[in-house]
């Protein structure tokens, strides 16, 4: 169409990104002094402070917000700052002069506006932690203290283990400030050893200090106990940092033509990579055009990105951001995600982009490059509802047909998939995201985290117009006091994720519509130099473009599809979680016998393997693990931890509860998946498996880019039980022309090599290979009605009741014996 071309950039920032003043922002004002300046070396500690209480907070909340500060002081091994609220006079907020002149009892330096015991006060020892007074936070402040300022909501009923847990990232941090303090801390766990005894005597001088003649004492905050010992920061604000902007360039001027040369208001769909996923890029170009999208752009991360999409002819352009560009060239690991430091930061670079796109003209499709296209998402935005918002997302929910009645809003948001209109308010939304993300404390804060914070501050409000409710439109503020804007919830049904997709199979449900595109989410195979696990499942599913042709014209061995699986059970709804999982790991031992003889005897022929069918009769979650947040290995490559495991009742997780058992299993769930493409390390590279063997996905054959001439060269044959690689070698000999070896009742076959350093190696690596750590199956079933948020397997504390677990996943069993004579 004939239409104008995007409006030029602003003056373009720096050459050499870094970061600058923010443009606009509301920096710190200094409180005007009260009282005597305190030496400079005063700030030098860790101090804690509560955010100011509303107007008009009454004596009983000011003595419970100052009786869990003194606890958090005490926990953490910081200085309270104590609440200008306990002066009887004011210091503002807002900077405007204090009616308090700084006279007053130590240490307070004010008159008391609640009349506590001075003379408790004045003896240090009774302190549980040292405190300054509120006018501590007045006057000139040294300027890298007021760097340092950070605030963060905790949630309600945190105790000492959660809380330390939630704060590990903020060990650093000078000036903390906490908001809904007298929400945050409700004591030590009494449960735990020692801790009676230490919660008893902080109570004690914490009541005494706070006494009040013909008051109470101020009780603390009820213990939730629900969060395993792992608090997390709810929302967080650098303070300090707050004026920083951290450059991002992407000049328009080094678009690729067919992109500056779109119309203003164009939807762009833009994904972004390094060149060590340069494969998952050009496949997410691919599956996008193959849905009839031609506008597209690659941000490229380095130039090893640069030169594959020179090499395949795809739109890009290279995204600098300073030190982030400079990280991502010196990194050791090949996947970003390995590196638990620099992955978060990376998102800055991925949010920076996408805000200069939208300062060019451009709606954007920021997409994650494993987020792929089935049909033409654009069309969906101009339709009535959607048409209103000015930013769409999807979600982290797997309930569909919740969903579908209403949108789930207690699931994150996923910023794998986000729609951004090019409008003012979503530009100065993109660049607090963008900022949001560079100045976290946590490594758990990339675009993602900090995008639900930022639009969870305050809960997102049902859009209303002219009295009717407009369906899955939020009216949502940013952050504390950022942009508005409305925020659309994209159908879980259409825009599907890793377990919605791979798992529940939702769309292929009678009725079920044409889903729009797929997040490879909920999958358990990030190796250390390629997300194998991701891979394996778009291949599955025929959403794999970029094999070469040679991937499909080779020679093949695979198993009779009747003896593939163990014989099918449907597992009903109301199926018992152990009868379900007792199958499934049957299920699990004959698969990984049919596996390791497929193995012996592509190995003995020099022929790839294609997969038996993998069924899975019991579902597979995970929360999250805090092994591999401390550890920063890629998911599947550690050994986590049994209270990481989703509980599940019949076997089906919860808002999952209707999806069907068995169903077709994603490689990921059942086989340590980076090992059979050569990832056995941390440096490992990827190749066939160590045995020389390659594998094909279980229905490779019904891709259509396998040539007719393989499809139809089908040998069948049976084989003798214990024959080794020789033997086997000559009882197929007749099969050579075949391009597909088919074996019945493959179980028991192959016995080994005949050469025994050979054999000994082929046992060892087949065993590293179909040995397949997981946490345990966590079910509800016998666990005498847990409460939900229980732990799996064994009790939090003495007394709790817990989730029963099965363990599973033994090692593989030991290679048949060779026939006798053999």
């Amino acid at each position: 169409p004939s239409a104008s071309p995007p409006p030029p950039p602003s003056p373009s920032p720096s050459a050499s990104p870094g970061t600058s003043p923010m443009v606009g922002c509301k920096r710190q004002v200094p409180l005007p002094q009260v009282g005597k300046p305190f030496p400079a070396s005063a700030y030098d500690g860790k101090f804690v402070v509560g955010r100011r209480l509303p107007p008009g907070a009454s004596a009983d909340t000011v003595r419970l917000l100052v009786k869990t500060l003194l606890g958090l002081g005490a926990l953490l091994g910081r200085s309270v700052i104590l609440p200008p609220e306990l002066c009887d006079c004011s210091i503002p907020a807002d900077g405007s002069p204090p009616s308090c002149t700084g006279d007053g009892p130590p240490p307070f330096d004010c008159p008391l506006a609640i009349p506590l015991d001075t003379a408790a006060w004045a003896t240090t020892s009774s302190l549980p932690a040292k405190v300054v007074p509120a006018r501590f936070l007045t006057g000139e402040l040294p300027a890298d203290f007021v760097a340092s300022h950070v605030r963060v909501l905790l949630p309600a009923g945190m105790d000492d283990t959660e809380n330390n847990y939630a704060l590990r990232g903020y060990k650093d941090t000078r000036w903390l400030e906490v908001d809904q303090a007298e929400k945050a801390f409700c004591g030590w766990d009494t449960r735990m050893p020692g801790n009676a005894e230490r919660q008893a005597s902080f109570v004690r001088a914490a009541d005494a200090l706070l006494a009040v003649a013909g008051g109470g004492a101020a009780a603390m905050h009820h213990c939730t106990h629900y969060r395993g010992g792992q608090g997390e920061v709810l929302q967080f604000t650098n303070l300090g940092q707050s004026c920083e902007r951290h450059e991002v360039l992407a000049s328009r001027e080094r678009l690729p033509a067919e992109v500056q040369a779109l119309p203003a208001g164009s939807d762009l769909m833009v994904t972004f990579a390094t060149g060590s996923v340069s494969t998952m890029a050009r496949n997410w170009a691919r599956t996008t055009r193959a849905a009839g999208v031609d506008a597209i752009l690659i941000g490229a991360l380095d130039g090893e990105m640069m030169e594959a999409c020179g090499a395949h002819k795809l739109p890009c352009i290279l995204i600098e951001g300073g030190d982030v560009s400079a990280a991502l060239k010196q990194r050791a690991t090949g996947n970003v995600r390995s590196d638990p430091k620099l992955y978060p930061k990376m998102s800055v670079l991925k949010v920076g982009f996408y805000r200069e796109l939208l300062s060019f003209g451009y709606n954007v499709w920021a997409c994650d490059a494993d987020a792929v296209f089935m049909h033409d998402p654009r069309p969906l935005m101009a339709e009535r509802n959607y048409a209103l918002a000015d930013i769409a997302i999807a979600t982290d929910c797997i309930d569909i047909p919740l969903d579908s009645r209403s949108p789930l809003m207690h699931c994150d948001f996923n910023t794998g998939l986000v729609y951004l209109r090019s409008k003012p308010n979503t530009i100065e939304f993109a660049e607090l995201w963008r900022e949001t993300v560079a100045n976290a404390k946590e490594h758990r804060i990339r675009d993602q985290a900090a995008f639900n914070m930022l639009t969870k501050v305050r809960p997102p409000t049902p859009l209303s117009i002219e009295g009717s409710r407009v369906e899955r439109l939020f009216s949502v503020t940013a952050g504390a006091d950022g942009a508005d804007f409305r925020l659309a919830v994209l159908p879980l049904s259409r825009f599907l994720n890793g377990h919605t997709y791979f798992v529940q199979h939702a769309h292929t449900l009678p009725g079920a519509p044409s889903p729009m595109s797929v997040h490879m989410t909920y999958q358990f195979a990030e190796g250390h130099s390629f997300a194998y696990g991701k891979r394996q499942r778009l291949r599955e599913h025929g959403l794999w473009l970029v094999d070469p042709d040679e991937y499909f014209n080779g020679k093949y061995v695979t198993a009779s599809a009747e003896h593939a699986t163990l014989p099918r059970k449907e597992m009903g709804e109301r199926v018992d979680s152990r009868d379900a999982v007792k199958y499934h790991l049957e299920e699990a031992r004959h698969r990984t016998n049919v596996i390791r003889a497929l193995l012996g005897i592509g190995k003995a022929l020099g022929r790839e393997v294609i997969l038996p069918r993998m069924l899975c009769y019991c579902d597979f979650m995970w929360k999250g693990s805090r092994a591999a947040a401390a550890s920063g290995l890629p998911f599947t490559a550690i050994h986590r931890h049994p209270h990481d495991s989703q509980e599940m009742r019949n076997c089906r997780v919860g808002g999952a509860e209707t999806m069907r058992l068995p169903f077709d299993c994603p490689m990921d769930h059942v086989l340590n998946t980076p090992s059979f493409f050569g990832d056995f390390h941390k440096n490992g590279t990827e190749g066939r498996t160590a045995l020389g063997v390659g594998v094909r996905e279980p229905n490779f054959l019904l891709n259509p880019r396998v040539p007719a001439a393989v499809r139809e060269s089908v040998a069948k044959a049976a084989l003798g039980k214990g024959l080794n690689d020789a033997q086997i070698s000559q009882a197929l000999a007749p099969h050579a022309a075949a391009s597909i070896i088919e074996i019945d009742d493959v179980v028991g076959t192959f016995c080994g090599l005949a050469d025994g350093a050979a054999n000994r190696e082929f046992a060892e690596r087949t065993k590293q290979m179909l040995t397949y750590k997981r946490t345990p199956f966590c079910m509800m079933e016998g666990s005498d009605n847990a409460p939900l948020f229980s732990q799996c397997c064994s009790p939090r504390k003495p007394g709790d009741k817990f989730f029963p677990c099965i363990h599973g996943f033994d090692d593989p069993d030991p290679l048949p014996a060779c026939a006798a004579g053999r």
